[in-house]
């Protein structure tokens, strides 16, 4: 399909974030036709999924993008990629109505060879991706050894503070502090390692969309990197 057509010449900035200086990657002019993307991602039915706990509705992408994708990736990050799981994205959910676990910054996993990737398909109205550090514990990312007493120092952390405010996390708060802030850009990417903390930059007093044009569209990918 065109719409998948990959800019091989996308300039690549790397940056290394936090006390343990985790890379991460930010890419420019992903796709030679990003307009005709999201038009595409505009057109999509979209579904919540009850086993993940994303605060919005997703689709899944077209089969012809995974492979175009992953090639493209791994030319231009210089790294093997294996298997995605890739949708598109779009914040639905009020901060009224999202759960504790929502409320405050997320890793996908423990694996270190599992890497996401967000494209904002979205313009500048609204905002890119943030990572912390857990105040408590000092982590900024969640790894196998680390996990329980992660989960342990959490637990702590709302007997002593309460649950988190009703909020999108955008920013320093009590449990956790900003260590890099990615800005959104109209057909930019970020890579980073999925075990890192992190959030989408989501205003704190945020309404669900009433119109396509007010959609934080996004298309977010898993994926295995060697």
């Amino acid at each position: 399909m065109t719409e998948f057509a990959f800019n091989d010449h996308a300039p690549v900035v790397v940056t290394h974030v936090g006390r343990r200086a985790i890379p991460v990657s930010r890419i420019d002019n992903v796709f030679r036709n990003p307009e005709q993307v999201a038009a595409l991602g505009f057109a999509q039915s979209y579904t919540h999924d009850a086993d993940n706990f994303y605060p919005g509705v997703r689709s899944p992408m077209p089969q012809s993008f995974s492979a175009a994708f992953r090639a493209w990736l791994s030319r231009v990050l210089q790294r093997e990629l294996h298997g995605d799981s890739s949708y598109f994205s779009v914040v639905t959910t009020a901060s009224s109505d999202l759960l504790p676990i929502q409320r405050i910054p997320h890793y996908d996993s423990t694996d270190p060879g599992l890497f996401a990737v967000v494209i904002y398909l979205c313009d500048s109205r609204f905002a890119g991706t943030s990572f912390y550090r857990h105040r408590r514990t000092g982590y900024e990312e969640i790894t196998a050894e680390n996990r329980r007493n992660y989960s342990i120092a959490l637990d702590t952390d709302m007997r002593l503070h309460g649950p988190p405010p009703q909020v999108y996390a955008d920013g320093d708060g009590v449990l956790f502090e900003t260590i890099f802030r990615n800005e959104l850009r109209f057909n930019g990417a970020v890579v980073y390692p999925g075990r890192m903390l992190h959030a989408a930059n989501i205003p704190s007093t945020f309404v669900p969309p009433r119109s396509k044009d007010e959609w934080r569209l996004t298309v977010t990918s898993l994926l295995q990197v060697t």
